[in-house]
């Protein structure tokens, strides 16, 4: 796989897993229990729908277990393809299809793509109207190929459901995304879409988004990408009220480690941008006195805020850092990040610059 489609599966997952569901239902008492499935039992599941096909629970909590197992094993790949073929053509109506498990990666399975891309293209042709149709689809087509076409099935979906807090939702991280591919392959020395106005749109749909909220635990799920953008934009004030209300409004379980990291990182550059180092110095700190989450425990801590200070010369306090998020990052690449910045020299933090 080329180093751009590496960036983009890499990016689109770190981002996507840490998204806010924007709906209720019983799929996640299945996305629950399909990730805890031992081998044992997801073969029972099988044999649950060799008896019945028309079992979804069992089918979503199979493509739930065999999500991340595709990715890495070839063998996988065709199964869980099949599951995922299997509910788009014939219960397109599924929740599991609104979640980035039932999106089929290109780059790994181009047949399987093509095939679940026609489906969804047909239900959309017959029934254009249905919103539930328009959304799982989006969800299934990748950015990197077909972007715009994500783009315009997600704008017809908010035509028809304006009040709708879910679509500027999705769009506005769709924006987000297309500008961090873009930074990302800015860093590593490739050419970078030249598509310079993703982080306004990004911020028009987030705070749109943001308004239509029926739930602080909603706001507080885009207080971070609102943050971000405003700062990427240079709209400081809009950032500093976003990221301090993240700091105010922590809402106990798995993304309280997110809000607490990436408020201090947009704080702390904040603080930067005024020249003050120390500031600086005490947020990346406190981004790192966390016990993690499921994002910054599998994908690492974000390191823009730590390059930034080690352009200032500060690498003490880099190194503070990197030791502080060995606690729920304990991997090799801190432990040779650090030594580079006692060597005196710059790491190349690759995409935990845009994490």
């Amino acid at each position: 796989m080329n180093r751009w489609l590496r960036v983009s599966v890499v990016v689109l997952l770190a981002f996507c897993v840490g998204v806010a569901p924007t709906s209720a239902s019983e799929f996640h008492d299945d996305l629950r229990a399909g990730m805890k499935l031992s081998a044992e039992e997801a073969e029972a599941l099988e044999e649950r729908l060799d008896r019945n096909p028309d079992d979804l629970q069992a089918r979503s909590q199979l493509v739930i277990y065999y999500f991340a197992k595709s990715i890495a094993d070839p063998a996988t790949r065709h199964t869980y393809s099949q599951h995922v073929l299997w509910l788009i053509r014939n219960a397109p109506q599924a929740d599991v299809l609104e979640f980035p498990h039932s999106q089929i990666y290109p780059v790994f399975d181009p047949d399987g793509y093509n095939a679940g891309k026609s489906a969804w293209l047909s239900h959309i042709e017959r029934e254009p109207t249905n919103v539930t149709f328009l959304g799982n689809a989006a969800s299934f087509f990748w950015e990197p190929n077909d972007r715009q076409l994500v783009i315009e099935t997600l704008q017809k979906a908010q035509s028809l459901d304006p009040d709708n807090s879910k679509w500027p939702t999705l769009l506005g991280h769709l924006h987000l995304r297309n500008a961090r591919y873009g930074e990302q392959l800015r860093n590593s020395r490739q050419r970078p879409p030249e598509e310079p106005s993703s982080t306004v749109l990004a911020l028009e749909q987030l705070q749109r988004a943001y308004e239509l909220a029926g739930s602080d635990f909603e706001q507080a799920h885009l207080q971070q990408s609102l943050a971000t953008a405003a700062f990427e934009v240079e709209r400081y004030d809009d950032a500093e009220t976003y990221a301090t209300a993240m700091l105010d409004n922590l809402h106990d379980g798995w993304n309280v480690g997110n809000q607490l990291h990436h408020a201090n990182i947009v704080l702390g550059q904040l603080a930067l941008v005024e020249d003050d180092v120390e500031r600086a110095k005490y947020h990346l700190l406190e981004a790192a006195k966390i016990s993690g989450s499921p994002q910054l425990s599998s994908f690492g801590p974000n390191m823009r805020l730590a390059a930034d200070l080690l352009q200032r010369g500060e690498k003490d306090v880099v190194l503070a850092y990197f030791e502080l998020c060995s606690n729920f990052w304990p991997k090799d690449k801190l432990k040779d990040w650090a030594a580079l910045v006692a060597a005196g020299r710059m790491p190349n933090f690759g995409a935990n610059l845009v994490y």
